[in-house]
């Protein structure tokens, strides 16, 4: 299974995720944009999944945080912005271990990163916005049978 993982959309153009929505299984957003592309929840209800960031004011219908399971493996989604990760992941590898996950999401930096710590992997996709000097990224997942890795991807 593939999944790509969007952050930090700022109101940049949508494109590259409509793109996503026709090419992988799933298109997870972690928030910070979501007022734009909230259509997709309702156009594609069962590919495309998302969290609410701390730009995207206070909906209580859309978390902001999730756990899900793709094929065993334990994926918790959040923007990142309530478990402080513009001061190091600490916080979020605290939280990570109590929900038992294999894999966390975040975003909040803009800085691209894919990391393993204490055996939890962590993935950032970076800002999908062209607008923060590193050029606009996301990360594709990929899941199959328990196993899992991420690597982060350009968009032109």
């Amino acid at each position: 299974m593939r999944i790509a993982v969007f952050s930090d959309l700022h109101g940049s153009s949508e494109t590259p995720i409509e793109q996503a929505l026709q090419q992988y299984d799933y298109v997870i957003f972690l928030g910070d944009g979501l007022l734009k592309i909230r259509h997709f929840e309702y156009e594609y209800p069962e590919k495309f999944l998302c969290v609410r960031g701390n730009c995207d004011g206070y909906d209580d219908t859309m978390p902001c945080r999730r756990i899900l399971d793709f094929d065993g493996v334990r994926v918790m989604l959040t923007h990142g912005h309530e478990e402080r990760v513009k001061y190091g992941l600490m916080s979020l590898l605290g939280v990570a271990k109590a929900e038992k996950v294999h894999i966390v999401l975040f975003g909040h930096t803009h800085r691209p990163e894919v990391t393993e710590i204490d055996g939890i992997l962590f993935v950032n996709p970076g800002s999908a916005a062209t607008t923060y000097g590193m050029g606009a990224t996301f990360a594709e997942l990929q899941i199959s049978r328990g196993k899992y890795s991420a690597g982060i991807v350009k968009i032109d």
